[in-house]
């Protein structure tokens, strides 16, 4: 792929999500991170994983992994987006995003499994 990966993210509302989420991931803000998943995600989503949890999960994958970094975007479409992430210690992770289609396309779906290969 001779564009960045991000650059097929943009189009997509999904992928902007996922671009925003992940640049405040990557300062390692867990207050900003915190807030930005209780004003952007569905309420549906966040019956599933409190804010909490998913701030746990984040952590975590924070501390095993580092900042991470798109490496190749699998698929995206207005409202989805799945990509491949790398993280510092080189291990990666499947995404999925998925955001409502009324604006403001609140998060769905949003899912960080290890071990996607490269």
């Amino acid at each position: 792929m001779t564009t960045a990966p991000q650059s097929v993210l943009i189009p997509s509302n999904a992928g902007m999500r996922l671009i925003a989420q992940l640049t405040i991931f990557n300062k390692g803000d867990f207050n900003r991170l915190r807030d930005y998943i209780t004003e952007n995600y569905a309420p549906e989503a966040l019956e599933v994983a409190a804010t909490k949890a998913r701030l746990v999960e984040f952590k975590a994958v924070y501390r095993m992994s580092g900042k991470l970094r798109i490496d190749r975007v699998i698929a995206a479409d207005k409202h989805q987006a799945l990509a491949v992430v790398e993280g510092e210690k080189g291990d990666f992770y499947m995404v999925q995003m998925v955001v409502s289609e009324d604006y403001p396309h609140k998060v769905l779906v949003c899912t960080f499994n290890k071990g996607a290969e490269a």
